[in-house]
């Protein structure tokens, strides 16, 4: 995987579970939160796309989990967009420990209005991505 985009976090002792590890579902926040830090790099938040018109709910996750993860472990968080249809897209989402990976996610989501229909992908997300995300891979 070509990963576009990488951020890290510290597991919390607080999102373990009486296993002593992360909770499964807690990977689903882990994940947000590396997408929420993406849209950031474009240059968007998520009431600046409310403000564009748009908004891009999760419509589908698939998580494998592979090791467990520990209280004071560092996570490396990658994300890489796989897929662009007319109204949606697939991203691929990696957890890393130690350059391992402990976690895989296959996240979809879809552009929609503020009504929740779903739109065309808007021009300013896509000129944002070909020219952080594309540049960047070429250079």
């Amino acid at each position: 995987m070509e990963n576009h985009f990488v951020t890290t976090l510290k597991v919390r002792t607080y999102e373990c579970d009486l296993y002593g590890h992360v909770n499964n579902a807690v990977f689903l926040n882990y994940f947000e939160m590396a997408r929420v830090e993406f849209l950031y790099y474009l240059g968007f938040s998520l009431q600046s796309l409310k403000k564009e018109g748009f908004l891009l709910p999760i419509v589908k996750i698939e998580i494998e989990y592979k090791k467990p993860v520990f209280p004071g472990e560092e996570l490396e968080l990658a994300l890489d967009w796989t897929r662009k249809g007319k109204t949606s897209a697939t991203f691929r989402q990696v957890a890393k420990r130690n350059g391992e990976t402990v976690a895989a996610a296959d996240v979809t989501w879809v552009v929609t209005d503020l009504r929740g229909k779903p739109i065309d992908f808007p021009e300013t997300l896509l000129r944002a991505f070909n020219e952080k995300v594309r540049a960047n891979k070429t250079s």
